[in-house]
């Protein structure tokens, strides 16, 4: 006869299986979008089994998660890797994070309910770490900022793909915006998202919409600058003759 004391076990192994793999894909992801660890690097189950201190099943469920995420890749000779940055869909996906962007500002800003002190909060601890040169500090204030206000704007279908397209963004802002802003960049920066804050505390939907347009185009053309060649098109072919573009 069964006993409930033989039932127990059964039904505790599963959910700690559970916890694991959830725990491993939370830490594995913020370590691959905050670029802890590059893009194209192999992930070892074995490694990542004990770096967690979990089995290799937890890894592989993790993995999986990621995959469909778009955060890894597992390759034809059977090796996981981090996925490559990849600009071929760029456009496609600037495009969406335009629209939803605006969707999400005009909506919180409709809605009402954003507090001064807590937007300003953001903005300057925005503006401090950006001027400190803690880039990774900077964007988890911007990212709260916008993460705040997609819970005002009350709606979840906007909430949930906003945030799933900030995240897609986080890499690559991370590589060939942040990095290159110089005081000038800077400056611009955080007036754009005090233009944003401002908007949405002060219910101007129309204005909300204007700043969040022209805060993405500027980062878009700091990280077109950064994906630039920087001295190779000016080189001349003659070796000793004068650089391209030279009078």
């Amino acid at each position: 006869m069964t006993t409930h004391r033989d039932k127990k076990p059964a039904k505790a192994a599963p959910a700690r299986k559970k916890r694991g793999a959830l725990m491993v894909h939370e830490r594995l992801r913020d370590a691959i979008q905050w670029l802890r660890i590059e893009p194209g690097t192999a992930l070892d189950e074995v490694a990542l089994a004990k770096e967690y201190e979990v089995s290799r099943t937890p890894i592989r469920e993790a993995l999986l998660l990621l995959a469909n995420e778009g955060f890894v890749q597992f390759l034809q000779n059977r090796t996981t890797i981090v996925a490559p940055l990849s600009l071929h869909n760029q456009a496609a996906f600037l495009d969406t994070f335009i629209l939803l962007s605006r969707g999400l500002v005009r909506a919180a800003a409709l809605n009402g309910g954003a507090d001064r002190k807590e937007f300003d909060a953001f903005v300057k601890a925005y503006g401090a770490k950006l001027e400190e040169g803690d880039l990774e500090a900077a964007f988890r204030a911007q990212l709260d900022l916008y993460r705040r206000v997609a819970t005002l704007a009350d709606n979840r279908f906007l909430e949930k793909y906003f945030v799933e397209a900030q995240d897609a963004s986080v890499r690559i802002k991370l590589l060939y915006f942040f990095p290159h802003l110089d005081a000038a960049g800077r400056a611009k920066a955080i007036d754009h998202l005090a233009k944003v804050a401002d908007a949405i505390v002060t219910g101007d939907a129309e204005g909300a919409d204007a700043a969040v347009s022209r805060a993405i185009l500027f980062e878009l053309e700091v990280i077109q600058r950064g994906l630039g060649p920087r001295f190779g098109h000016r080189m001349s072919l003659d070796p000793g003759g004068p650089e391209a573009g030279d009078d």
